[in-house]
């Protein structure tokens, strides 16, 4: 007969679970500095711990909900930078891979390259942004589409990197989302333009670079709640950890 004991789980303190809300926001940020840095690598990371911070389910909570539940507040609504306003607009009608978190790199001249590398979306000054609840933000609004076959929300992007290709784990099979993508199969945008000369000149869209330029993106936007309205709120609420006065 099994005579041992199942071992107890402790709650963590509010202190404990600030203190490592904050790590987790420093692990973010340092993995995006290296992403803008040109190592595009280091979406997988950006994914993972945008998992640890956002995402749950019945035997997962996230950073969020537990400092929701421990500091009592309501989960505010979300900054969105989607360069449609929302929504992916006439998906049954396109026949290429879009994406609304990130832009193209266009360079329109006659020794200019042809493959348009997909940049991330970032905070502009002065711009009014709308935010969406957040349910609706991170599991309802399409970010990428690929062809007519599949549908991109934050989650399932974030997710699929970080579940099944190199975030925390490396699956042996790919979904065939991910593999239309990484291996550029899917049917990419593509701009005919006019040059001065007369001639046509054809750019393609780098379509295999969204999902991490995606991710960086909605870590852009996760950043900004964080930083501006979830911790310092719990910081306000919380006896003072050593060394977190100034959390900068």
């Amino acid at each position: 007969m099994d005579t041992k004991l199942k071992e107890p789980k402790i709650p963590r303190t509010k202190e404990e679970l600030l203190s490592e809300a904050y790590t987790q926001i420093k692990f973010l940020k340092n993995a995006c500095a290296y992403y803008d840095a040109d190592d595009l690598d280091y979406a997988k990371q950006i994914a993972l711990t945008l998992r640890v911070l956002l995402y749950e389910s019945k035997h997962s909570l996230s950073v969020l909900q537990q400092l929701e539940r421990q500091f009592v507040f309501d989960r505010p609504d979300f900054i969105d930078l989607s360069t449609v306003g929302g929504d992916l607009p006439n998906k049954e009608q396109t026949n290429f891979v879009r994406a609304s978190l990130c832009k193209y790199q266009f360079i329109h001249q006659p020794d200019s390259p042809q493959v348009l590398p997909p940049m991330p979306l970032s905070i502009e000054k002065n711009r009014r942004y709308p935010t969406r609840a957040f349910q609706t933000w991170w599991n309802r609004l399409s970010v990428i589409l690929i062809e007519q076959r599949y549908t991109l929300t934050r989650m399932k992007t974030v997710t699929l990197i970080a579940d099944t290709d190199g975030g925390a784990h490396v699956d042996p099979k790919m979904l065939e989302s991910l593999a239309l993508i990484k291996r550029k199969e899917a049917r990419p945008l593509k701009i005919l333009t006019t040059l001065p000369n007369g001639q046509n000149k054809k750019y393609v869209a780098q379509i295999d670079q969204i999902l991490a330029a995606t991710i960086r993106t909605i870590a852009v936007e996760t950043l900004f709640q964080f930083e501006n309205k979830i911790l310092p709120y719990c910081q306000t609420h919380c006896r003072p950890r050593k060394g977190a006065e100034n959390p900068e």
